[in-house]
């Protein structure tokens, strides 16, 4: 389903519909909103995807949409996403890439042997109404899958106006339980996930002062998912869908 930073780069107002984390997991984005912060994950993409996600904070809305396309065997990826924060004032439109130097991060996720090694780049231009502050920039990141159960990641955002280097791990207790765990903004980021069944899932996570919480469920090739951010004095409450091609 759908994860976004909520302290990393413009796409903040996303939510934690797929780790609970509440910030993307560098070592371990999976689906199109995700990759759009961490483009590396793309890598994981075996079919064609696209995924939307909306939320309310301060009784103002806001939300993206994304779209990942695999190219055959080459090992590259494509993706693309644009979103709008009502509250900020503030947009973005960003196109992101990503290739497979080595392995098979696809296998890693079904639980076989590793290591794979995958690249991404994401190109990013960013407008605010409220203060004219139009700005292009760019993230790169590279993530490793090592053995069948460990990922780690390491990412440059705003490269060109404010770069900030973000790490990340993952692991992979079994089929039904992922942690993950990420540093960034001088800020610690924990989450998890469990399978409750093969179509439902529970999430949740903390960054910083925030709390994260949420649910998700597949069917066929659709997913849908609902997250809370427990914010100081308010909860922010997000939902998305996503829909797989084969």
């Amino acid at each position: 389903m759908l994860t976004i930073s909520v302290l990393l780069g413009f796409w903040n107002f996303a939510g934690p519909v797929q780790t609970g984390l509440g910030v993307f997991p560098v070592a371990w984005s999976n689906d199109p909103v995700s990759s759009m912060a961490a483009p590396a994950g793309m890598g994981r993409f075996e079919f064609p995807e696209v995924a939307a996600i909306g939320g309310v904070s301060g009784a103002e809305p806001s939300g993206c949409v994304a779209a990942v396309l695999p190219l055959g065997s080459s090992g590259f990826h494509l993706g693309s996403a644009a979103g709008w924060n009502a509250e900020e004032k503030a947009g973005a439109a960003q196109i992101s890439g990503s290739y497979i130097v080595a392995g098979d991060p696809i296998g890693f996720m079904e639980g076989l042997f590793g290591p794979s090694i995958t690249t991404g780049v994401s190109a990013r231009y960013q407008f605010a109404d409220s203060t004219g502050g139009n700005a292009f920039d760019l993230d790169a990141g590279i993530q490793f899958s090592l053995f069948p159960s460990f990922a780690v990641g390491m990412q440059y955002t705003d490269i060109v106006n404010d770069r900030a280097l973000t790490t990340g791990f993952s692991q992979v207790f079994n089929r039904n339980f992922k942690a993950h765990a990420g540093y960034g903004n001088h800020s610690w980021q924990v989450g998890c996930e469990l399978m409750i069944t093969r179509k439902f899932r529970v999430y949740s996570g903390v960054d910083g002062g925030n709390v994260h919480a949420g649910a998700g469920f597949a069917s066929q090739h659709w997913s849908f998912g609902y997250g809370a951010v427990l914010h100081e004095n308010e909860i922010e409450h997000r939902i998305g869908v996503s829909r797989r091609f084969f």
